[in-house]
């Protein structure tokens, strides 16, 4: 194996901080939706941060904050798409159709206002 490149190094540390997004509790089990619930909650929290961040900082953030926070933003929607599946997976293990009813769509407003953020 060669020498690690600056950009291994960066893909490792951002590779460690979306780790702890990862249920590891068996799907349906109680464990599961309890990892499942503390994990939907930060993010959905955490999206909402970010967007208010830069709904009401933006005169005062420059180009590169902007970018970084809509990079950050980007990453936790793809996070949100990876727990609503397995919602929809553990639900569908037990029997419950959850077509039609998507957590993240229902509860914040994925697509709310995305019109007016500056990216």
């Amino acid at each position: 194996m060669g020498k690690l490149t600056k950009f291994d190094v960066l893909l490792g540390q951002e590779l460690t901080n979306l780790e702890r997004f990862i249920i590891k509790s068996p799907l349906g089990t109680p464990e599961f939706w309890s990892e499942w619930q503390a994990k939907t909650g930060e993010i959905i929290i955490t999206k909402a941060a970010i967007r208010k961040a830069i709904k009401t900082h933006k005169e005062r953030l420059g180009e590169e904050e902007i970018i970084k926070l809509s990079t950050m933003l980007e990453a936790y929607k793809e996070i949100a798409s990876y727990l609503e599946l397995l919602r929809q997976t553990a639900l569908k293990i037990k029997g419950i159709d959850p077509v039609g009813w998507d957590i993240f769509d229902g509860i914040e407003g994925e697509n709310e206002g995305e019109d007016d953020l500056p990216f």
